[in-house]
């Protein structure tokens, strides 16, 4: 399930809610978050549970993730789940299965097939957006969502995980307060990052072009003075 970032769905496909939803009840800006997300009831649930706090635009595909990115289109924040399949069906069967199975996990999905690292697109999203940026992670906080991964995960795609710059959520295991809670306060402290990035780069230059002037004023004394002392 390789990816492209120059390939463009014909139809994005995924749930852009309306623009009336960019506020929040007391007229504040919402935050952008987008969920990608291969079943339906997954992305309902989020929408339901955060609409109001969050400008929710959820994703079906990983592929509409990526056409978004390579347009410069970016979220406050990114939640990915890990493991997608090839239809809405089978992808409900391996999550009532892991509910089911959750203590004898590891075992029981190499027996009925699903523990196939193929599925795990999500992480593939993650590589070409960190490569997208040029080997670094993006700019807004970027999460696996998953609720498999725990028990399906082995220990290098969770440096993977790490090395693309995305910290891990778990699927359905707080309450929606606690996971909005986190998503706002890793936005804050990416936009904090990104400005005293900018306003010391800001600095620096400022600094350089201050120096400038006293800098062409020693270099002149320097050899005035030596041209005097050779007269």
């Amino acid at each position: 399930m390789e990816l492209d970032l120059q390939t463009k769905s014909k139809s994005r496909g995924h749930d852009i809610f309306d623009n009336s939803r960019r506020f929040n009840a007391r007229g504040q800006k919402m935050d952008t978050v987008w969920l990608v997300d291969d079943l339906p009831r997954n992305l309902r649930k989020f929408e339901e549970n955060h609409r109001g706090y969050f400008k929710i635009e959820t994703f079906s595909k990983i592929d509409e993730v990526l056409d978004q990115i390579h347009e410069k289109d970016y979220p406050d924040a990114l939640l990915c789940d890990v493991f997608f399949y090839d239809s809405v069906e089978e992808a409900e069967r391996v999550e009532a299965e892991i509910e089911n199975l959750a203590t004898q996990l590891k075992g029981t999905a190499q027996k009925i097939g699903v523990h196939d690292h193929q599925h795990a697109a999500g992480i593939q999203l993650m590589r070409k957006i960190y490569e997208f940026f040029g080997n670094k992670p993006p700019r807004f906080p970027m999460y696996a969502y998953t609720s498999k991964g725990p028990f399906l995960l082995e220990q290098s795609e969770w440096d993977n995980i790490s090395t693309y710059g995305a910290e891990v959520l778990l699927k359905n295991r707080v309450l929606p307060e606690r996971e909005r809670l986190e998503i706002k306060g890793d936005i804050a402290i990416a936009r904090a990052r990104h400005s005293w990035l900018a306003w010391g780069k800001l600095r620096s230059r400022e600094f350089l072009w201050n120096l400038l002037p006293n800098v062409v004023v020693a270099v002149a004394a320097f050899f005035l003075g030596r041209w005097l002392g050779q007269c």
